[in-house]
C-alpha cells in the first residue's frame, strides 16, 4: 500500500521510524524499483514524536532530519 502511495504522489515526504518496520522500508523500496520514486526511510530518532515537525534533506543513501 505505501508503494501506491508514493506512485500516487500522496505518501509523506520521509517517514522516521522509532523502531525498525522492514514492511515499510520494503514499501519504500518496492517504489523506487517499480516506479523510480524515492522516499527517504530514517530509524531512529526517539526526540520527534508523533505529529512532530521535521525538516528531512535527503540525497541517494543519506537523509538529514533536523526538529522544527
Amino acid at each position: 500500500m505505501l508503494a501506491e502511495a508514493i506512485r500516487a504522489g500522496t505518501a509523506p515526504a520521509a517517514i522516521v521510524l522509532r523502531e525498525s518496520d522492514p514492511i515499510v522500508a520494503l514499501g519504500a523500496i518496492v517504489a523506487r524499483e517499480l516506479y523510480g520514486i524515492e522516499v527517504p526511510v530514517v530509524l531512529g530518532r526517539p526526540d520527534l514524536g508523533s505529529g512532530s515537525r521535521a525538516l528531512v534533506e535527503a540525497e541517494p543513501r543519506i537523509a538529514r532530519i533536523r526538529a522544527l
